[in-house]
């Protein structure tokens, strides 16, 4: 991931990069012989335009100059190995930074008032995810498809530190398009999982999986956990990224019905995003994207104390970073 991060420290860079995304220029310089001049009149550029464009990307170490042709750096095409990562990213940063912009000081000062004001949280309408229908449909894939490709790369390094060896079936709660089950039954033989979310998120993993190897092995269970307790059966119930998603309350009660759904000998597994922690660098642009949740990112201590009162055992938490601060929280329910 910071391959990609390093193309998203400032807004201006990331502006310039979303804009030669949007023109075409990756299959453009990729096929080699790209003028600036040609690149600038196919993009309408002004002169001025043009000069600012082309000097914020070498200045970043998007390009350079070779032979009069505008050519890719060897560390941006190592960054193209993971496009879909840095277009996502790119998108939602760029999506979500006016929300951070306008609404800085009600962010830190009043949340509930910002998440009313914030289109962010009118992109994630769950309102919209009960009901399987082409608008819904719609609406929703534009989220989901976000959270998935960040899974796709952030999932790898959390199963790292989980040890599934004789466990049975797994039920990941609030598990997306099954990104992370998927690759949770690819690497362990004979796990099969299952995912609870909404009916129109089932309906969009379901189509995500269907060309996988691991299709037959990942089953999809429509619900919603705020109404409903989670399915029987799994001895590994699984929360990644989705406790972020909802304040303390819900949060807890979420736990609570993990706990009730575990048989003795269970595993409960929570992978989040810890606290946002500010370091001897400033926070680059890309972390408009955490921002916005920013009150929902918990310390493990905290999670460790809820786990500990419903009656868990063993309750370890490892903290490692990727872009910002993760933690796996792991805890079994007694025998």
């Amino acid at each position: 991931m910071a391959a990609v991060d390093r193309y998203l420290k400032t807004e201006i860079e990331a502006r310039a990069l979303a804009f030669i995304l949007a023109q075409g220029w990756i299959e453009t310089i990729g096929r080699g012989s790209a003028r600036s001049a040609s690149l600038a009149a196919a993009a309408g550029l002004t002169p001025a335009g043009a000069a600012l464009l082309f000097g914020i990307l070498a200045a970043g170490g998007v390009i350079a100059e070779e032979d009069g042709n505008i050519v890719f750096t060897p560390a941006f095409i190592d960054a193209l190995r993971y496009r879909d990562l840095l277009e996502a990213k790119l998108w939602f940063a760029n999506f979500v930074a006016s929300d951070v912009h306008d609404l800085f000081g009600t962010l830190l000062t009043d949340m509930p008032h910002f998440m009313r004001r914030a289109k962010v949280f009118e992109l994630f309408r769950y309102d919209l995810a009960m009901a399987v229908t082409p608008d819904n449909l719609t609406a929703t894939a534009r989220w989901v498809g976000y959270t998935t490709v960040l899974t796709r790369y952030e999932a790898g390094a959390g199963l790292d530190r989980l040890e599934l060896g004789g466990r049975r079936h797994m039920l990941d709660v609030g598990g997306n398009s099954g990104e992370f089950a998927r690759q949770a039954v690819e690497r362990q033989p004979g796990l099969t999982a299952e995912v609870f979310d909404l009916p129109v998120v089932c309906e969009l993993g379901r189509r995500h999986l269907a060309a996988t190897k691991q299709k037959a092995s990942v089953r999809f269970t429509p619900g919603d956990l705020r109404q409903q307790p989670l399915p029987q059966g799994a001895d590994v119930i699984s929360f990644k990224s989705m406790l972020h998603d909802w304040p303390d309350h819900h949060a807890r009660e979420f736990l609570q019905k993990a706990w009730d759904a575990l048989p003795p000998n269970g595993l409960l597994v929570i992978y989040e995003r810890a606290e946002i922690a500010i370091g001897a660098a400033p926070l680059p642009y890309s972390m408009v994207a955490n921002l916005v949740f920013l009150p929902f990112f918990r310390p493990a201590a905290l999670y460790m104390q809820w786990l500990a009162e419903f009656g868990f055992e063993g309750i370890a938490a490892q903290e490692f970073t990727l872009e910002m601060s993760f933690q796996v929280i792991i805890a079994r329910k007694p025998a």
